[in-house]
């Protein structure tokens, strides 16, 4: 596929950076370390193709490209089709230890300094690199429901 979506975004509180980067079929949102543009946390955003089924999942994992989502964890929103870099932005938390992406007026995936993993609308079951969405947190980081 071709080359995707890149954008960032910079706390001026935190001194962290936010990246949205999509690559070939996934899209990942990373959180930097102070100061620097190196990530420290990451959440699965969204896949720009359908989930696949298992055995196509392991095949591409073993190719080491980016990460894609089966169809056992995957969640009626994980694919976005055709998106533009205008229909996202961020939206951070106070401290700015905390981020969201924002598709379209709609929080899909959130990172936060407190939580080992980010969050991410994507998935319908935890998974070893993300959590599936979960509204308190995000309500308690943000001050927002996402509903």
């Amino acid at each position: 596929m071709a080359e995707g979506i890149f954008i960032h975004a910079y706390n001026e509180v935190s001194k962290r950076y936010v990246i949205l980067d999509e690559l070939d079929d996934s899209s990942i949102m990373y959180l930097s370390e102070v100061g620097s543009q190196k990530p420290v946390k990451d959440a699965f955003a969204y896949m720009r193709i359908q989930p696949v089924d298992l055995p196509t999942w392991k095949k591409h994992m073993k190719r080491r490209g980016a990460p894609i989502l089966h169809t056992d964890i995957a969640s009626k929103e994980a694919t976005i089709s055709n998106a533009k870099e205008s229909d996202f932005s961020f939206l951070w938390a106070p401290g700015g230890e905390s981020v969201a992406l924002i598709y379209k007026n709609n929080p899909i995936a959130f990172i936060s300094l407190k939580e080992k993993y980010g969050f991410s609308k994507a998935v319908s079951k935890k998974t070893p690199i993300v959590n599936p969405w979960n509204e308190e947190i995000f309500s308690l980081l943000f001050n927002v429901t996402s509903k």
